[in-house]
């Protein structure tokens, strides 16, 4: 099967801006010398095991896996683009695409053998050096963690047993957080 680290894609853009020295005056204090930056990381899902959650072998392994009887593993929850944060996908995982292993013997799926939800987000800041005597400077700084409030789906239950299996009732990352920072060197 597939190594747990196993991910298809996987990007991240760094772009950053300074805006020139303008005018004089007012204008040249206003507009000019601010810098923006932003970060965009995207990535493809992480790779599920699914277990039977019970040792159907008899041999103390933990994570023994189930048989495999359907190639549609998925379930309607795939593509759950109308869910809105904080609702459940019921049915990411098909649950009638696995068994449990007979008594005595270990399961035939793969290690690994499905995907789970992909994963974006952008960071950015905002920030500006202001001189005030001599030496000493002032930066304000403005940071927008998860800027478009993208709400990324977390991994499924993958264990077989539970009452919950497929269903997927966490985030990955978090929500927008925006912060603003002031620092003072001198």
């Amino acid at each position: 099967g597939y190594c747990d680290q196993d991910r298809r894609h996987l990007g991240v853009l760094n772009a950053g801006y300074q805006t020139p020295v303008v005018g004089s005056g007012v204008v040249r204090a206003l507009a000019s010398g601010w810098r923006l930056s932003g970060i965009l990381s995207a990535r493809s899902g992480t790779r599920l095991n699914i277990t039977s959650g019970i040792d159907r072998a008899f041999t103390g392994i933990s994570a023994q896996r189930v048989n495999q009887v359907s190639d549609a593993i998925y379930g309607s929850g795939k593509d759950a683009k109308d869910l809105k944060p904080g609702e459940q996908i019921i049915d990411y995982l098909n649950r009638s695409a696995f068994v449990q292993p007979d008594l005595g013997t270990l399961g035939t799926a793969k290690r690994n053998l499905g995907v789970g939800p992909g994963f974006w987000q952008i960071d950015t800041a905002l920030s500006k050096i202001v001189s005030v005597v001599g030496r000493q400077r002032v930066e304000l700084r403005l940071e927008a963690f998860n800027l478009l409030n993208n709400f990324n789906w977390g991994t499924p239950i993958l264990n077989f047993n539970s009452a919950t299996f497929g269903r997927i009732t966490s985030q990955a990352g978090t929500p927008r957080i925006i912060q603003f920072g002031l620092k003072y060197d001198f």
